[in-house]
């Protein structure tokens, strides 16, 4: 009996190897409708028409903006590194007219810096999470199932 490369040698008589079954991969499900305007948002497409920012979708966006913040950041970041960031998410969108201390001082108290933040208004704190959040996740080069699994995580949490 002649053997070949491919044959296994003389005398080789294992089975080959079971069929190896792999599992389709889903990704997360986006259950909100906060959660999927912050993936369009994140991922540069027209947000959903019936996008409110009520007091869950602010909750939500404030913990996708904390964990996006704590996944790009370590807990004593440089603040230079910090304004860096910020800027150039103010500055990719000027007509927002965001003020940049204003976003510093929110993502540095994600990172759990004690910091002001009482007296920021409302919407400036919505826009900045949302705006940074979207900043962040680019920067993190984050793909789909990563965003959509941070998003997941934050519905999770606030819910």
């Amino acid at each position: 009996m002649s053997s070949t490369m491919f044959s296994g040698g003389a005398g080789v008589t294992e089975p080959p190897d079971p069929e190896v079954v792999v599992e389709a991969y889903a990704a997360p499900e986006i259950t909100t409708e906060a959660g999927r305007y912050l993936r369009a948002v994140a991922r540069d497409e027209v947000p959903p028409r019936r996008s409110v920012a009520d007091d869950d979708a602010r909750r939500l966006w404030e913990i996708a903006f904390g964990l996006a913040a704590r996944r790009r950041f370590a807990e004593r970041a440089p603040l230079a590194e910090i304004s860096r960031t910020v800027a150039a998410a103010v500055h990719e969108h000027p007509t927002l007219c965001l003020p940049m201390l204003d976003a510093e001082m929110l993502l540095r108290a994600a990172l759990g810096e004690e910091v002001p933040v009482d007296e920021i208004d409302p919407d400036v704190v919505v826009a900045v999470y949302v705006l940074l959040f979207r900043a962040i996740a680019d920067e993190l080069a984050l793909g789909e199932d990563e965003l959509g699994g941070l998003i997941v995580q934050a519905e999770k949490t606030a819910f």
